[in-house]
């Protein structure tokens, strides 16, 4: 029979040990439940309280497995990187979503350093409270809604995780709030300061060095109009866009370019602005491996290139800091309606705008093309509502002309 030492004890029939390790005054205890071990700290420093401890978390594993609930739980930390490596293993395998990289640093920047040391099962509404304080305080500030958006997201991930293999029952997952601050309107051009930058493109891309930085500047300049003439999303979408993703069709004796993007939301297809067919061209044009293809050709043998290269094939992620210096240089950078630096995302924002304002597109036909929700679309562009409610707050849907208005004033103004 094994020999106990001095400090460590048997109770429950010798099912649960209590037992105190070198240098600590505090009692542990271990049992076995189904084939696992399970260790706790009782943190009682006296005996009787630390036995009573034991037992009733005993019992208390046997009632969840008796009642096929989770008995083996894993620290928050611990699934956390169960959680981070499988998103970079989609990441690697190019099957996961742009968005898991923000989920991954939530994670490693705020969840572990909050939650780690804490089991999943006991991460409650009180913990998650105590959680919103202790990051506004180390944020110094409310954290927009779409940052909270991020962030449940992650914390939802990792508690998916903990179900999935069993460390928590489902109905136990804390649920998580948006009450950030509202996000503020986005910085995009009018259209007046989108024609301005449409007419110093060129003679900006000339005043630049010759070779490959002149590349980059033409390249800029292609890669902004289409952005701003498609509303895909700079990044992800434009880069993983290529030539076999680009097709024209006909319908109704019109002509159509249609791009099938790929990015934060999946793959959708979306119809381009009449002349976005001119950008693609010129930069075809360039492109020293397939201009001696004819445009349409190169379209219809569904090349597997990138769109966006310069002309030796190169693809630079570089493109935003182009587009910054020429901000810059040509007095474009700031807003003035938010007082934000302006970037390559402007340009989805402005095609959104020209959208409902110009095209008097639906937020629902939008939202499709951009690869969005309504109720996001609504958030971001409510400021537009009363511009796109104009006739029917000037009651010009229903008014006389001008000239029948002052006809009808002067006749009224005679008959009284």
């Amino acid at each position: 029979m094994r020999q106990l030492r001095d400090d460590t004890h048997l109770i429950l029939d010798g099912e649960v040990r209590v037992y105190r390790r070198e240098r600590s005054k505090r009692w542990q205890a271990a049992f076995v439940i189904d084939g696992h071990t399970i260790r706790i700290s009782t943190g009682k420093r006296d005996l009787a309280e630390a036995k009573e401890y034991a037992r009733d978390t005993f019992l208390e594993y046997k009632f969840r497995h008796k009642n096929d609930l989770p008995v083996v739980t894993k620290k928050f930390s611990d699934v956390a990187k169960l959680t981070i490596a499988d998103m970079h293993k989609q990441l690697d395998a190019g099957l996961g979503r742009k968005v898991f990289s923000d989920y991954i640093v939530c994670i490693e920047r705020y969840l572990i350093p909050f939650f780690g040391a804490q089991y999943v099962t006991t991460i409650d509404y009180e913990k998650v409270q105590k959680f919103y304080e202790w990051r506004r305080a180390k944020m110094g500030r409310e954290p927009k809604a779409s940052t909270l958006n991020t962030h449940n997201s992650a914390m939802n991930r990792v508690f998916e995780e903990a179900v999935a293999r069993g460390f928590i029952a489902h109905k136990n997952v804390p649920l998580l709030v948006n009450r950030g601050e509202k996000s503020e309107r986005r910085p995009d051009f009018t259209r007046e300061e989108y024609a301005t930058l449409i007419r110093k493109l060129p003679s900006w891309i000339n005043a630049g060095k010759a070779g490959k930085p002149t590349d980059m500047r033409h390249l800029m300049r292609d890669y902004v109009l289409i952005m701003a003439n498609t509303g895909m999303r700079h990044g992800t979408e434009a880069l993983n866009l290529k030539w076999k993703h680009v097709t024209l069709f006909e319908d109704g004796g019109q002509q159509y370019l249609e791009m099938s993007v790929s990015g934060k939301t999946g793959r959708r297809d979306i119809i381009c602005r009449s002349g976005t067919i001119n950008y693609l061209k010129r930069i075809h044009e360039r492109s020293e491996d397939i201009r001696h293809i004819p445009f349409e050709d190169l379209l219809k043998q569904r090349v597997d290139l990138p769109v966006f290269r310069l002309p030796d094939g190169t693809v630079s992620k570089n493109i935003h800091q182009t587009f910054r210096k020429f901000l810059t240089d040509t007095g474009l950078i700031t807003c003035p309606r938010t007082g934000q630096n302006r970037t390559l995302y402007s340009l989805r924002h402005t095609y959104a705008t020209f959208a409902l304002l110009n095209d008097g597109m639906d937020i629902h036909a939008l939202a499709i093309q951009m690869g969005t929700s309504i109720g996001m679309i609504e958030r971001h562009y409510s400021h537009l509502t009363p511009r796109l409610k104009k006739d029917m707050l000037t009651g010009r849907r229903f008014e006389l002309s001008r000239d029948e208005y002052d006809d009808h004033i002067s006749s009224s103004s005679s008959s009284s």
